[in-house]
């Protein structure tokens, strides 16, 4: 049982409590006297207040930490390696309420499982994705499911074939945590959006600004995160 659910449960029973301590006054006076239960209710009424106000104490508590969650969220260009802690509900909010990228609302829970299953921030994922795909509308997004320019070397490059859109981004991810993001890896130059280009897109002499670009998109996904949850609670 939630939290809510269970203080409404016991603000019910005080008030059937405090309902029932009226009535047994009433009857007392009119010389029905309920005084044998009264003790026992009395006791139970305590516990419940007692319970009662634990549970606000918890509910305060849980607030204070959802609030400080809010505040913290973030996306850091040099170490993408630092999470958001991004819910996907608020990451659904996020893509709706972003120029162009309502194409991507389905991607919402992959790019906060990227966070949890393999460490990499999920507006870098989202950047990537906008950035290599066109918001997931690409003909290799809709042929492919290859939203993240895997194996795509030029072109002409065939590229890797996924299942489906939530295994192309996480799939990434795996690749990215795995071989760019540990300091034994073979492609690791760092933890930055500009030392992972270095690898996973050479500019091969001409700029191609991949890093950026992708930097632009993430920065603009937490800015809508700001407008949507921080602006309103701060």
């Amino acid at each position: 049982m939630n939290l809510k659910k269970h203080l409404m449960i016991c603000i019910c029973l005080l008030f059937m409590g405090f309902s029932f301590s009226i009535l047994s006054k009433d009857l007392t006076i009119s010389g029905e006297d309920l005084s044998s239960n009264n003790i026992e209710k009395n006791e139970e009424l305590e516990k419940l207040k007692i319970e009662y106000e634990e549970l606000q104490a918890r509910r305060r508590e849980e607030d204070i930490i959802e609030k400080n969650r809010v505040q913290s969220v973030s996306y850091l260009r040099e170490n993408v390696t630092v999470i958001s802690e991004i819910t996907e509900e608020e990451m659904k909010e996020v893509l709706i309420n972003t120029t162009g990228s309502k194409t991507m609302v389905h991607l919402a829970g992959a790019f906060v499982e990227c966070e949890k299953k393999y460490g990499v921030n999920a507006f870098f994922m989202a950047g990537i994705v906008a950035l290599e795909s066109g918001f997931a509308t690409s003909r290799r997004a809709i042929e492919d499911n290859n939203l993240t320019g895997y194996e795509v070397y030029s072109d002409s490059s065939e590229g890797r074939l996924f299942s489906s859109h939530q295994e192309s981004v996480l799939h990434t991810a795996r690749h990215l945590s795995n071989n760019y993001l540990k300091e034994d890896a073979i492609y690791y130059k760092g933890l930055s959006v500009d030392s992972i280009q270095l690898n996973y897109c050479p500019d091969e002499g001409e700029d191609k600004r991949w890093e950026e670009k992708v930097d632009y998109l993430a920065r603009n996904f937490l800015h809508t995160y700001d407008n949507l949850f921080r602006s309103s609670k701060s």
